[in-house]
């Protein structure tokens, strides 16, 4: 019974350590500048589709924007008065594209629009937006 017990807990050990050590590995092998962003799904206080129905501007916050890329075509995105949006995982915070998913409302009922890519926008980008849109 003893002998089960080492071998089982040096088995977990093994797999620990092999563990911590390809995810220091992965990490050294991750560029620094590619810091990852987040925000929680309740931050979002406005939104706009400025590239037809296939990228929506999401605001976060009071000054941050991010551009949703979306899987497919969101028809009624356009048209929408409201956006709701839904957390993929069990949490409400959103890291990436796959953490969320937009529901669009239309005449037929909610449309989900899956989100594939998600990028904070810099200052200028921001800027460079309002004023497109003046």
């Amino acid at each position: 019974m003893t002998k089960r017990i080492a071998i089982a807990a040096m088995v977990v050990g093994l797999g620990l350590t092999t563990a911590c050590a390809s995810a220091t590995a992965s990490q050294e092998a991750a560029p620094a500048t590619s810091e990852r962003s987040c925000f929680f799904a309740d931050q979002i206080n406005g939104w706009r589709s400025e590239e037809g129905d296939k990228v929506i501007y999401l605001e976060v916050g009071v000054n941050d924007m991010y551009r949703a890329d979306l899987f497919s075509r969101c028809t009624g995105v356009d048209d929408a008065l409201t956006i709701g949006v839904k957390t993929r995982g069990g949490g409400s915070s959103v890291c990436d594209g796959m953490d969320l998913d937009l529901i669009i409302g239309s005449p037929i009922g909610p449309q989900t629009c899956h989100v594939t890519k998600l990028t904070k926008l810099t200052p200028a980008e921001i800027q460079a937006l309002k004023a497109a849109k003046k």
